[in-house]
């Protein structure tokens, strides 16, 4: 009786765990980035936010897609993170301090493109 109960335990605990890592969601993200140099910005640190489990960001649009756990973050706080490398993350905006951190190309808007004798490898 005592190997069926703990059998039964493990089970359970082992189908709650499944169920909790596969409750994600997912969310897109205007930012205002412009260039390649953004995306790496982007790509070695919002993949490591608490609770992101996936990332994506595509530099034509500056739309990020992330997939995160909800019972580990929520989406103000992944805004909010963004912000704080110096981005605009939907209504929320760029921390003044670290945006004055990031390359001169990366704080040019999207129509006017990169300032010149940029080499960040994006078209102009």
């Amino acid at each position: 009786m005592k190997k069926y109960i703990l059998t039964l335990l493990i089970a359970v605990i082992g189908i709650t765990a499944f169920a909790q890592k596969s409750k994600s969601e997912t969310v897109v993200i205007q930012t205002n980035g412009v260039c390649e140099t953004c995306k790496k910005t982007f790509t070695e640190n919002v993949p490591f936010f608490k609770g992101v489990t996936d990332f994506k960001y595509d530099v034509a649009t500056a739309k990020m897609t992330v997939t995160y756990n909800p019972q580990k973050t929520t989406v103000a706080e992944i805004r909010q993170g963004v912000s704080k490398l110096g981005y605009n993350a939907d209504d929320v905006k760029a921390d003044p301090k670290a945006r004055e951190k990031l390359p001169a190309c990366c704080k040019t808007e999207k129509k006017s493109g990169c300032s010149p004798g940029c080499s960040h490898g994006h078209k102009h």
